[in-house]
């Protein structure tokens, strides 16, 4: 009976044992950082923290790269203050822990820097006071255009117009570009590059074409008189003739007034008006022909029709309508208007 109490009282005091938790068995963790390394910028904050531990003590080992702004009990705030290392510690309990902090300057995001002008081909259009009365601006034509770069923070040191036609632009010193004057109506057009160089030396270009706006309308007025007196089955011949009666038949006589659009515009004109008209009223329709420059040659045109050559005068001082005359020329005669008026056998080619 002793025996069996016995081996009772031992397998009651192993249940105990085993259901009483042993520290030895289940050990607490370990204290760890949660960074042991870390890169930062200056101005930027980071959290460390001592995973597994009580109340910490913090300690920075260069203030001026990095310093400690809060602090609560296992955890710390810190921030970088310029570029730099520092080494962050943590005692708790006698022991340290370290974490190594490296601070780098900010990194600014560059600005592109890609300067363009706002355009790459302007065309402007120029109307003289001497048509203002008679014709108008097209509303979508430009008269004047101001250039400006962006893409870069670079200011420009100097505009600048070059090329064959920069006499007839001006530009100002902040790019605004203006006409002086528009082309003749033989040129049609003028070309120049707008030149801006920045203050690092870049330099950005663009072409500015201009036109004169009388050219336009004249050229309206041409077509119109082809649409209503010209027909495909005409000779160059007839065509010339047909010119030259429109110019007697719609004009009246003015002396002084030698503009051939002008002849057209306000409907008078002199002689020199009238054989300059007549020049471009045949070139319009692929007629060769050159208004005879020598001063005596009062209202002639030279015109190539059909392989030969023809005197056309208009102009006569008389109330339209005008009369006007045609001969054909040929040898001693010929040459001697083309020596006389300084014209070229390869005009008429």
């Amino acid at each position: 009976m002793k025996k069996r109490g016995y081996c009772l009282f031992i397998c009651m005091v192993l249940l105990v044992t085993i259901l009483i938790p042993m520290e030895n068995v289940q050990a607490k963790a370990k204290p760890k950082l949660s960074i042991k390394n870390k890169t930062m910028y200056v101005g930027k904050t980071a959290t460390l923290i001592l995973k597994n531990a009580g109340k910490v003590k913090w300690k920075t080992s260069k203030k001026s790269v990095v310093t400690i702004t809060k602090k609560k009990k296992n955890k710390v705030t810190i921030k970088a203050k310029k570029a730099g290392k520092a080494t962050i510690t943590a005692t708790y309990k006698k022991k340290t822990y370290k974490c190594r902090i490296t601070v780098k300057k900010k990194t600014e995001k560059t600005e592109q820097d890609n300067p363009v002008l706002n355009a790459t081909d302007v065309s402007l259009y120029y109307l003289g006071d001497t048509y203002k009365n008679y014709i108008q601006y097209e509303p979508s034509h430009l008269r004047e255009f101001r250039f400006r770069v962006s893409g870069t923070k670079k200011e420009v040191r100097t505009w600048k117009l070059e090329g064959e036609g920069k006499d007839f632009f001006k530009i100002t010193d902040y790019g605004l570009v203006t006409m002086l004057w528009g082309p003749s109506y033989s040129d049609w057009s003028q070309t120049a590059t707008v030149k801006a160089t920045l203050e690092d030396g870049r330099v950005l270009t663009a072409k500015v074409t201009c036109y004169a706006e009388s050219n336009f309308y004249m050229n309206t007025l041409l077509e119109k008189f082809e649409s209503q007196y010209i027909t495909t089955g005409m000779t160059d011949k007839e065509k010339a003739e047909k010119a030259a009666w429109y110019i007697g038949y719609t004009t009246d006589y003015q002396s002084g007034q030698n503009d051939w659009m002008l002849l057209f515009f306000q409907g008078k004109g002199d002689c020199l008006a009238s054989r300059t008209a007549l020049e471009y009223m045949c070139r319009h329709m692929g007629i060769k022909a050159r208004a005879c420059g020598e001063f005596d040659y009062h209202g002639q045109t030279l015109i190539k029709a059909e392989g030969k050559f023809y005197i056309i005068t208009t102009g006569y001082n008389e109330p339209k309508p005008r009369s006007y005359s045609i001969t054909e020329v040929s040898g001693a005669v010929l040459e001697k208007i083309m020596e006389e008026n300084h014209l070229k056998m390869w005009m008429f080619e």
